[in-house]
């Protein structure tokens, strides 16, 4: 379950400021606020480029492997072969470990 948020906290920016935070949490893929939380607790936030295409791959991936499945509860299909799922999987792997090592503040 969420903690609910019950304080808050009001500061002044230049535009400049906000605009440069708002950026941040952008490539972050974070709220203004959820970024600012995280800087200000000093939390790890790590941006990694090339992120955004590699979950939608996933997603997709997803997606058949649900098809998949719910045909063969079906009993449409009795048999699956994922060597091409396998070797996608793979390749996101490894596509994860060179985005690994090119994370930016």
């Amino acid at each position: 379950m969420k903690e609910k948020k019950e304080r808050r906290i009001t500061l002044r920016l230049t535009q400049e400021q906000y605009d440069s935070i708002a950026a941040k949490a952008e490539l972050a893929q974070m709220s203004v606020g959820a970024y600012v939380r995280g800087a200000a607790l000093r939390h790890k936030v790590v941006v990694v480029d090339g992120l955004k295409e590699i979950t939608h791959e996933l997603k997709g991936i997803g997606r058949s492997i649900n098809q998949l499945a719910v045909l063969a509860n079906m009993g449409r299909i009795k048999e699956v072969h994922l060597v091409d799922t396998w070797e996608a999987l793979s390749q996101i792997y490894w596509k994860l470990q060179e985005l690994s090592g090119q994370e930016k503040r």
